[in-house]
């Protein structure tokens, strides 16, 4: 057979055979060629050499794409839990809120004409005279070192005299909460008393019948905050 054309048939098969995707026999031929023909092995070098490189290139390049890839992957990751995270949070934060608000039985509301009343979460009655107007009142008294706030919604008949108040205070832990109770519950100035979230829940009667002017009068001694709801 002609070395040249014996040579033609090598090169052109050398590529398949650097890939290993020659016969078994075929490749016996080859390998049985290189080692007869210098330039044929010298073919088959550069060959090689230059598949290692772009081999080498592209493992390079995939390496470089995977890396992209799972940094990408990451901050989504990331990015997805730091969304969660800030979903959960608002979640509790809403669910704290609601259960606070939701827990107290007393709570200050409007009413259709938009007046501000002191409704019964658990009985539905709301605290108002007949054809009466209602008023709010908040102070702070200092009671050895303690700041004792008050919430207090006055109710008036049409005679503007008082027929129901409320008081919310708030200022006090659970136990001074309990000792004040005990103290004025039944009385004759304090009724219907009820602890709930650090805060007492009270009727004061001493307004009870007392005209609205008169009741102004004795808040401002408190310097005590007053609107008429």
């Amino acid at each position: 057979m002609n070395t040249n054309k014996n040579c033609n048939i090598i090169e052109d098969l050398l590529p398949l055979y650097v890939e290993r995707l020659v016969s078994e026999e075929t490749k016996q031929e080859i390998e049985k060629h290189l080692k007869e023909c210098e330039n044929c092995l010298k073919v088959f070098k550069e060959m090689k050499k230059n598949n290692t490189l772009f081999s080498t290139e592209n493992s390079v390049r995939e390496t470089l794409n995977n890396n992209e890839k799972e940094i990408k992957c990451i901050k989504e990751i990331k990015r997805k839990l730091t969304l969660k995270v800030i979903i959960y949070i608002c979640i509790s934060i809403i669910i704290t809120a609601f259960s606070i608000n939701i827990l107290n039985t007393y709570r200050i509301v409007q009413d259709k004409n938009g007046k501000y009343i002191l409704y019964n979460m658990n009985t539905g009655n709301i605290q108002k005279g007949m054809d009466g107007t209602n008023m709010y009142a908040n102070y702070t008294i200092n009671d050895k070192d303690k700041i004792i706030e008050y919430k207090v919604i006055f109710t008036f008949n049409k005679d503007n005299i008082c027929i129901n108040t409320r008081t919310v205070l708030s200022g006090l832990n659970e136990k001074e909460l309990e000792m004040f109770k005990s103290n004025w519950e039944n009385t004759n100035s304090n009724s219907n008393m009820k602890i709930e979230n650090e805060k007492l829940y009270m009727n004061e009667n001493v307004y009870i019948g007392k005209k609205k002017e008169d009741i102004i009068k004795s808040l401002q001694e408190y310097d005590a905050i007053i609107v008429d709801i």
